[in-house]
């Protein structure tokens, strides 16, 4: 019987990790496929505090890990696929084919950019394509940038980026473009399925991002989007918390993750008493 599983590595589950240790009690960590979560796809992080000037996603997230390590934290490679959570007893039934008990789960797992899965998508992945305007933006003062998206928030990327001092050279719906293309290292231009290029410095994906909660089903209340609805960082279930981008619907920054992430574990605390 675990005290308390954190589900998500990322800024929310890392906090989560410390404030639940140094609040006594002994939490596990899921890492998930993707352990860091998000920030670990950003190459250029400016606005997190303690990290004066530029720093790679990476490396916040390994400051963070070490600091976990130290205070007690355990952590396990390992994916949730279904939770029951209809009693004081929550339980996981994992990928690794066990079922963890605990008595009070938080929730930090995050929600990833939708994206083309065009060709060169993922190889120019932080090597020129970003999916955060506020990460990124500024880096592109005095440079040229794409975005693909579509509707309001596609607009909304073209104003931001043009005050950040960058020149936007297009806004295409990615249903126009056919490829994204370097050369090898580094994002160069962008192919459209009408045969023609265009040539840029970035580009900014601007698509909706999908909370990873599929797997709770109906175990706690979330909204037509997939976000886990909150109170703080209360679920509909006693006992469950959710911290991070798949319970903020609205701000997808780091340094609010790993807030929710502080309060979810002391609000843990508070539970188990």
């Amino acid at each position: 019987m675990e005290d308390v599983v954190v589900v998500g590595s990322g800024p929310a589950g890392l906090t989560a990790g410390i404030y639940a240790a140094r609040a006594g009690l002994k939490p596990l960590v899921l890492e998930g496929l993707e352990s860091g979560g998000q920030l670990m796809q950003t190459q250029h992080v400016a606005n997190y505090p303690g990290f004066p000037g530029t720093v790679t996603g990476p490396a916040v997230i390994a400051a963070m890990r070490a600091q976990a390590e130290q205070a007690g934290v355990r952590f396990a490679l390992d994916v949730v696929e279904s939770v029951d959570f209809s009693g004081d007893v929550k339980r996981l039934h994992t990928m690794m084919g066990g079922v963890l008990e605990a008595r009070a789960v938080i929730l930090a797992t995050g929600a990833g950019v939708t994206k083309t899965n065009l060709p060169g998508e993922a190889k120019y992945w932080g090597r020129g394509i970003s999916a955060c305007l506020t990460c990124d933006g500024a880096f592109y003062a005095g440079k040229t940038v794409v975005v693909v998206g579509e509707g309001p928030a596609a607009q909304g990327a073209k104003t931001y980026l043009g005050r950040c001092g960058a020149t936007v050279a297009a806004v295409l719906a990615p249903a126009e473009v056919a490829s994204f293309d370097g050369d090898g290292a580094h994002l160069t231009g962008v192919a459209k399925k009408d045969g023609s290029a265009v040539p840029t410095d970035g580009l900014f994906l601007v698509t909706a991002r999908t909370p990873q909660t599929a797997f709770l089903g109906d175990a706690v209340a979330r909204d037509a989007k997939g976000h886990v609805v909150v109170d703080g960082v209360k679920t509909s279930v006693p006992g469950v918390f959710a911290a991070g981008d798949c319970a903020n619907p609205r701000f997808k920054q780091a340094v609010i993750a790993a807030g929710m992430g502080a309060q979810a574990a002391l609000e843990t605390r508070a539970y188990i008493g």
